[in-house]
C-alpha cells in the first residue's frame, strides 16, 4: 500500500515538473515570437527610412538592432569628428580664395541629404575642434540633434548652454528655431535597450521625417500662394492705371483757321 502511495506521489511530482517545463517552453516561445514581431516592426520602419533621402550622423556606440539602418548612417567615434565627415554649414557657391602667400584654396559646395539628424550617445572623447564642429552643425547649419543618456545630454547641454544634471535614461532633442523636446524617447525604452530602444528610436525618426516633409510642403504652398497673390495684385493695379474705353471721354482740340485780314 505504501508503495502504491509513493508511486502516485512520484507520478504527481513528475506530472507537475512536466507541466512546469511545458509552461516555461511555451512562455519562452511566446517571448521569442513577440520579440520577432517587434523586430519585424522595427525593420519595416527602417525600410521606410532607407527609402528616403536621409543621413544619420551617429556619434558613439551603434546598436545591433539598427544594423539594417547602417546604409543611411555614418557611425563616427568622438575622436574622429571633423569638418570633413560632419554636416557643417558650407558655401552655396564654388569659390577660390588666395592667401597672402599666394596659395589658392578652392571651396566646393557640399550636397547634404534632405533629412539629417545627429545622434550622440556619449559625452567623452571630443576635442575642442570636434565640439566646435558639432556646434556648427547644430547652430549654423540647423541640423537637429538627439542626445541619448545623461553624458550625451550633459555634453550638448553645455555646448548650447542648456542646463545640467540629467538622468541616466534621459533623452534630449533640439532643432534650431524649434527649440527643445525632452524627454524625446520613452525613458523605459532607453533603459531597456535592445528592441525596445530600436522601436522607440525608429518611430520617432520616422515621425520627424514625416513632420519635416509636411512642413516643407506647407512652406512651399505658402510661397506659391503668396507669389500668385502678388501677381494678381500687380495685374489689378496695372489694369486700373489704363484709360477706360467706356467710362472716360477723350476730347481733342482742333485748330480753326482765322479769317483773312481786310
Amino acid at each position: 500500500m505504501e508503495r502504491n502511495k509513493t508511486g502516485v506521489i512520484v507520478l504527481v511530482l513528475l506530472a507537475g515538473f512536466f507541466i512546469i517545463a511545458v509552461a516555461m517552453i511555451f512562455n519562452t516561445s511566446v517571448r521569442r515570437e513577440n520579440a520577432l514581431k517587434r523586430q519585424n516592426s522595427v525593420n519595416e520602419k527602417i525600410e521606410f527610412l532607407n527609402s528616403i533621402d536621409l543621413t544619420v550622423y551617429w556619434i558613439g556606440g551603434f546598436p545591433s538592432e539598427l544594423e539594417k539602418l547602417r546604409q543611411k548612417t555614418n557611425v563616427i567615434m568622438p575622436e574622429k569628428v571633423s569638418r570633413e565627415n560632419m554636416p557643417v554649414k558650407s558655401s552655396t557657391f564654388r569659390i577660390s580664395i588666395t592667401d597672402a602667400q599666394g596659395d589658392t584654396k578652392e571651396i566646393v559646395p557640399r550636397k547634404y541629404s534632405e533629412y539629417m539628424m545627429l545622434v550622440i550617445t556619449t559625452g567623452e572623447g571630443f576635442s575642442d575642434e570636434a565640439k566646435e564642429v558639432i556646434r556648427d552643425c547644430i547652430v549654423y547649419n540647423g541640423v537637429p540633434v538627439l542626445c541619448i543618456g545623461s553624458d550625451a545630454c550633459q555634453f550638448v547641454g553645455t555646448l548650447l548652454i542648456h542646463g545640467s544634471g540629467f538622468a541616466k535614461d534621459h533623452t534630449l532633442f533640439y532643432k534650431l528655431n524649434e527649440g527643445y523636446q525632452e524627454p524625446y524617447l520613452d525613458s523605459k525604452a532607453v533603459a531597456a535597450g535592445g528592441v525596445d530602444f530600436a522601436e522607440a528610436f525608429c518611430t520617432k525618426l520616422s515621425e520627424y521625417c514625416n513632420y519635416s516633409a509636411t512642413k516643407k510642403q506647407a512652406e512651399a504652398s505658402q510661397i506659391i500662394s503668396s507669389a500668385n497673390s502678388s501677381a494678381s495684385e500687380a495685374a489689378a493695379t496695372s489694369e486700373s492705371t489704363l484709360p477706360s474705353e467706356t467710362g472716360t471721354e477723350t476730347t481733342q482740340t482742333q485748330l480753326v483757321p482765322l479769317p483773312p485780314l481786310t
